[in-house]
């Protein structure tokens, strides 16, 4: 008795090669049945992974709260209690950071020329034609602004 043995060079199968040979090798009712299965689990997975995230959100979002509520009870419940030196020493084994805001209020006059056709009149011009930016470059590494409000008070043009 003689045994050979042969070798055939095939490609490996490719994802649409095998589908192909499910479909062959089943009847409708065995790859719908599939179907419906591979996406029940496709569809589980999805729903799995949006809970997980949303799991994930919410817990950063009630760290964050419990963060802000330690970081208030240190600064008003304990400042009267101990002192500066210790609140920051408790803040910092807390890895909280410890932040007061202040509010700067100060007034800006600006005067500026502008080159308009002799027949324009001044009533046409007004505050909503300049663009007006106010930003805070301040020298502290520690300090940040995160809002600025301002507003054009007594906005006059006449001829100059």
């Amino acid at each position: 008795m003689t045994t050979e043995n042969t070798v055939t060079d095939s490609a490996p199968l490719t994802p649409e090669a095998v589908a192909e040979e499910f479909v062959k090798e089943n009847t409708t009712s065995v790859i719908v049945e599939e179907f419906v299965n591979n996406y029940n689990t496709i569809e589980s997975l999805k729903r799995q992974l949006d809970a997980s995230k949303s799991t994930a959100e919410y817990r950063r979002i009630r760290l964050e709260d419990f963060i802000a509520k330690t970081r208030d009870f240190i600064v008003t419940g304990l400042s009267n209690e101990v002192g500066e030196d210790e609140l920051k020493d408790l803040a910092d084994k807390l890895d909280i950071e410890l932040t007061k805001e202040i509010e700067v209020t100060f007034r800006v006059e600006v005067t500026a020329t502008v080159t308009v056709p002799i027949d324009f009149d001044e009533d046409d011009i007004t505050d909503a034609d300049f663009d007006i930016t106010v930003e805070y470059s301040g020298t502290h590494d520690d300090t940040e602004c995160d809002s600025i409000d301002h507003e054009v008070n007594n906005f006059v043009a006449e001829e100059a």
